[in-house]
This record gives structure tokens, C-alpha cells and sequence, in this order.
């Protein structure tokens, strides 16, 4: 796969209760818009699950609602890979959407192919813009020297989840070091029946978790000057120690090569592990099934720099759109009030506003009340990056090699380097 959707790359795609709450909510919430004529905007977007799919369509039943202006109507049907490249198919038909939702991950691509409109002229006029996390603003313009791109609804931390009751049998506490979190996954795995650790090694997502352990050992990855130091000694020593766990700690499962997110979940929930790095979006579940024994804590840090990995989501407005102002209007409201609670902490994201941010159901969240606290250390790896697509899309293979032992870590450090510097 291409490392980011230039026009070349576009044109290769070718190939109720909750909602009427939420509906009555929106209504109250949204003021006129400034849009003063009839328009119609299609809106595509991506869903994880039913209840985040219906979550989606009464929003903008509530906004459509609101006023008598703007119509809205949604595609909500796709997961996050297909929405992209169903977007990009459209767009090179010259049949896109006006509105498409987003994560940060392809943001910059999406910037690249010329298919995202900047923001600039409107978030820097909205008397709400500072009500936006320092860090979310960053993460908006992606690099210093360019507009903000697209408005974030929520943002997606990532917590280290572990069994306090088992830490406590242990006499242990919860790892906030590198080396405590691998001594940690030993001592929880020598109890028979146990897991010290549930890995993933199915997809680059299994190594997307250790993303800000990487960056805690200083880390860039990709350097602002292009310079790709993924292949450093402190990278591969970071590595080193977590493909470990699982050939010669054996304090992960056996099946780690292979499992991915269905897997791990399940040996959460069921108690047969001790730790997971995931999500704050996983707690909901995690605690109804594990009550006070699931607790959390920030990803260990294996040097001097704290790094909470953070994927904030939201929208952008299509540049080929003709009604650019309306869908302005549109992306500010779910950004907004109750629509952005019940499309962010309510489904276990944190809010990227910090009015929201003291709103129960985040308050209530021990998780989110953690991520909350650490608003100063969200971190992001340089997904601007022109090549970080091409390593995301490419790496997978490589990881479950090197777990197998079919390559050392070392070779596995210089591929992934590679892939960075813009190897195929």
C-alpha cells in the first residue's frame, strides 16, 4: 500500500432511548447557525460498534433538528480503513462527501492528497477555540508550520490496565518504570493458570502500545529534520525487553504470535491476565466484568520523558465541498456540549475541551480521571511523517518474525527504520 494518498494513490483506490436523549439534548444545546440559506451536506464517517453507530446518527438527527438551514445526511457504515479509502475513491470521482470523520493517524495524508480543506479561517475566529487542550490544538495543525486541518471530537488514550487484586497478592505495586512493568508480567506469571502480560501480535497494533515506551526512552522515530533513529540502541532496547516476555520470560500467552484485540480482551475479562496496555475506551467493559479488581495506571516510562499515547478522532471538511461554512457549522456542534460527551466519555474517550473534561461521567471514570491528570504528557509519534503509513501498513510481519525468532531484534530495529525512511 502507498505511504500516503497523493492524487496517483486516490485514483489506485478505485476499486431508541439513547437517541431520542441525545436528539432532545443537541436541540437545546446548538444556536442558530450562521448559514442562512437551505443546504444539503453529506457526511461520511467511520463506527466501531452498534451502539457508537447509533450514537452518530442521533447526533445529527439532534442537528438537523436544531435548525431549519442544514440538512445533514449520514454514512455512518464503515470502519476506519475502508472510510478512507471510500473517501478517496469518491473523491477522485469527483463524488465525495462534504464532511468526513477522521483519526489522527491519516490526518497528514489526508492533508497531503489535497483532499482535506484547512480550518484556520474558522477555528481561529470561534470564540470557543481556547477552550481546546493545548496538545489537541498541536495535534490539530500536526507540525508547527501548518493550519489547523480538522476539529477533534474526543481523543483516545492509552493506560496500562493491570489486576490490583493480584498485584496486592503479589506484594508488588503497579509498574511506572519499563523494568517494574517486565518484573511485574514474571512474578504475575509464575501463579499457575496466570498471564503476566496479554501481548498482541497479530497486527501493528501490537506494537503501537509500545509506542510511548518508546518515546519515554527519547524516542522520535522520524526526527523534525527527517532523520529516522528507529534503529538506535535505545529503540532496540526497548524492543529487546518486551519480545522477551515472550521468549524467554514466558510471561505472556503462548498464542501471542497471533493473537490481536478479540483474543486479548477476552483473556481480560475471562482473569487469566494480569496486564494490557489498551485504551481508556476498553474500561466500561473491563470493569463490568472485573469491578474494583481492574485498575490503571499511565504507561511505564522506560527514561526521563512521559508519554501517554493519545489518538484524538473528530472531522474535516472535504475540500471539494461547495458549502464549506455549513459544514463548518456542522463539525463545531459535534465537537460541542452533550453531542461530545455522549460521543466521547460516555463511550470511555476523553473529551479534548477542558470544560468538558469536568463533567461527570469523566469525573466519575477512575480511567479517565487518570488520563485527565496527564493532559500535560498526551503525546503523539510523528504520524506527519511522509512514510508513516507505509511503515503502519508494512510492519506486521516483521513484528510476529521477530517474535518467532525467525529475525533478531536488531533486524527487525533496521526494517522498521527502514519502512520509515521510505524502503518498500
Amino acid at each position: 500500500m502507498q505511504s500516503k494518498l497523493t492524487r496517483r494513490t486516490v485514483l489506485g483506490l478505485m476499486a431508541g432511548t439513547v437517541v431520542s436523549a441525545v436528539a432532545a439534548s443537541a436541540v437545546r444545546a446548538q444556536s442558530a447557525p450562521a448559514v442562512r440559506k437551505k443546504t444539503e451536506l453529506n457526511y461520511w464517517t467511520w463506527s466501531d460498534n452498534p451502539d457508537h453507530q447509533k450514537r452518530l446518527l442521533a447526533a445529527v438527527d439532534g442537528f438537523n433538528k436544531s435548525q431549519d438551514l442544514i440538512n445533514v445526511t449520514i454514512d455512518a457504515t464503515s470502519r476506519t480503513e475502508e472510510l478512507r479509502q471510500k473517501v478517496a475513491v469518491a473523491f477522485s470521482a469527483g463524488a465525495a462527501p462534504d464532511i468526513a470523520g477522521t483519526v489522527q493517524t491519516t490526518v497528514q495524508d489526508w492533508y497531503n492528497s489535497e483532499i482535506l480543506s484547512p480550518l484556520d479561517d474558522y477555528f481561529s475566529k470561534w470564540d470557543e477555540k481556547d477552550d481546546y487542550f493545548p496538545s489537541i490544538v498541536k495535534s490539530m495543525h500536526v507540525t508547527d508550520d501548518q493550519p489547523a486541518l480538522y476539529l477533534p471530537v474526543a481523543t483516545l488514550p492509552y493506560v496500562l490496565y493491570y489486576r490490583a487484586d493480584w498485584f496486592d497478592e503479589a506484594g508488588i505495586k503497579p509498574p511506572a518504570t519499563y523494568d517494574d512493568f517486565i518484573a511485574a508480567a514474571k512474578t504475575i506469571a509464575q501463579t499457575p493458570g496466570r498471564i503476566g502480560y496479554a501481548l498482541r501480535g497479530a497486527d501493528y497494533f501490537g506494537t503501537q502500545v509500545i509506542e510511548p515506551i518508546w518515546g519515554s526512552a527519547g524516542v522520535d522515530f522520524v526526527k523534525a529534520d527527517g532523520t529516522v533513529d528507529f534503529d538506535s540502541d535505545a529503540a532496540r532496547g526497548v524492543t529487546e525487553k518486551w519480545v522477551g516476555m515472550f521468549t524467554k520470560d514466558k510471561s505472556v500467552q503462548p498464542s501471542a504470535v497471533t493473537d490481536g484485540y478479540p483474543e486479548l480482551f477476552s483473556l481480560m475479562e475471562s482473569g487469566k491476565a494480569g496486564m494490557w496496555i489498551y485504551g481508556a475506551h476498553g474500561f466500561p467493559q473491563l470493569n463490568k466484568a472485573l469491578g474494583d479488581k481492574i485498575q490503571a495506571v499511565p504507561t511505564p516510562t522506560a527514561g526521563a520523558r512521559n508519554c501517554m499515547l493519545n489518538n484524538p478522532t473528530g472531522n474535516f471538511i472535504v475540500s471539494s465541498s461547495q458549502n464549506k461554512d455549513a459544514a463548518w457549522e456542522f463539525i463545531r456542534y459535534m465537537s460541542s456540549g452533550d453531542v461530545a460527551i455522549t460521543l466521547g466519555p460516555e463511550r470511555g474517550y476523553m473529551p479534548v475541551r477542558a470544560s468538558l473534561a469536568e463533567n461527570p461521567v469523566v469525573t466519575n471514570n477512575r480511567v479517565l480521571g487518570i488520563v485527565r491528570k496527564n493532559a500535560d504528557n498526551w503525546w503523539n509519534p510523528p504520524f506527519q511523517s511522509e512514510n508513516w503509513v507505509n511503515y503502519q501498513n508494512s510492519i506486521a510481519p516483521y513484528w510476529q518474525q521477530v517474535l518467532r525468532q525467525e529475525i533478531t531484534v536488531e533486524q527487525y530495529q533496521a526494517r522498521a527504520a527502514g519502512l520509515l525512511r521510505g524502503e518498500r
